[in-house]
């Protein structure tokens, strides 16, 4: 089909337009493929980061401590390993001391806390401000490898600081002085369980609603070394009763003698 005149003129005058374009285009050409060197070497390394993050989660999972078998469980005094189930703390467990029925109790548990101390496990008294330095120390806590925090705060901080705790130290004394919701109880707990710390509860007041894999309880006691009214206190005899889960599932009684 033959081209009119017209037409022919027309596409003549767009490839003109066409020609005009060319140039500018071309120009711009130059800059852009002198970027793509500096994107392409800015695109790797902005990928670097992630795949060091990567490598040092994955070395983070190689190098975590590892605890044996045999460190599962927290040592304990002498007079209490025939007492106790498994004859010491298992680690990740909440041991309550039940203070209600007897006095005692606050012996008992600083007991508790003395021999993971003694075996070189950092502990920590929280929310108990009226046991000093000196009281642990009167039973035996090694007082370089403890922590005293007497104040948790408020109603929305105690959780948050025995959590942390958990996170640094092996075995935890907690005293608390209201009343815990079974929930919080239970998230406590558990949060002890994950980090593989030991909870022991100073319950006075029945304030403990939570789980427990050992109950303690003081029901009762008797001082020695007075004699028609003379003499020095040298022990105390307390009447202990052991119960919980697994092997502590069977309550238990047993005499307990420890130092005035």
């Amino acid at each position: 089909m033959a081209m009119t005149a017209a037409a022919a003129a027309q596409l003549a005058e767009l490839n003109g337009q066409v020609a005009e374009l060319n140039g500018p285009v071309a120009e711009l050409n130059g800059p852009v493929a002198e970027l793509n060197g500096p994107l392409a070497e800015l695109t790797g390394q902005l990928a670097e980061p992630t795949g060091r993050a990567t490598e040092l989660r994955r070395l983070g999972t190689k190098v975590r401590p590892t605890t044996f078998a045999g460190e599962r469980l927290l040592p304990v005094s002498r007079a209490l390993q025939e007492i106790l189930p498994a004859g010491g703390l298992q680690r990740g467990s909440t041991v309550v001391v039940d203070s209600r029925r007897s006095s005692g109790a606050t012996t008992l548990a600083l007991e508790l806390l003395a021999g993971p101390s003694v075996g070189g496990y950092w502990c920590a008294l929280a929310g108990v401000p009226e046991l000093s330095a000196l009281a642990a120390a009167e039973r035996g806590i090694d007082l370089s490898r403890l922590l005293i925090v007497p104040s948790l705060g408020g109603a929305e901080r105690w959780m948050q600081v025995l959590a942390t705790l958990f996170d640094s130290v092996d075995t935890v004394l907690f005293s608390p002085r209201t009343s815990v919701r079974q929930s919080e109880a239970r998230r406590i707990a558990a949060r002890s369980r994950d980090r593989g710390s030991v909870l022991i509860v100073l319950d006075r007041q029945g304030h403990w609603s939570g789980p427990s894999d050992l109950r303690c309880t003081v029901t009762g006691s008797q001082w020695s070394g007075l004699s028609r009214g003379h003499g020095l206190m040298a022990s105390r005899r307390y009447e202990l009763e052991v119960s919980g889960r697994g092997a502590a599932a069977r309550p238990r009684r047993a005499p307990l003698r420890l130092p005035a």
